[in-house]
């Protein structure tokens, strides 16, 4: 694949990605990019953003390499206000208080 395609803006301002850059860097229907504008150099610049599948694969590969134990989901989830309330009364009970 050539490094430089050239792309036609159409009327609407839209380009269209040609299929073999889109199935080179597996993009689909729907799949987020990031448009990075480089103002002196008048260019800009796209990056393929990763999937909630593809950020997730990441963390538990990341969790499995560090040995990070995976939380209970037997586990109570708090709001930061409610452990804040949890947090005061366990204080308030300390006799260093």
């Amino acid at each position: 694949m050539e490094p430089r395609i050239t792309l036609t803006l159409s009327s609407v301002g839209q380009i269209t990605i040609p299929r073999s850059v889109r199935q080179l860097l597996g993009l689909e229907k729907g799949a987020k990019l990031e448009l990075e504008v480089d103002e002196q150099k008048k260019s800009l610049t796209l990056k393929r953003q990763p999937t909630f599948d593809e950020i997730m694969a990441s963390i538990e590969a990341t969790n499995k390499k560090f040995n990070t134990p995976k939380p209970d989901p037997r586990a109570k989830h708090m709001s930061v206000g409610e452990m804040s309330l949890e947090m005061s009364k366990e204080i308030e009970g300390d006799t260093w208080v």
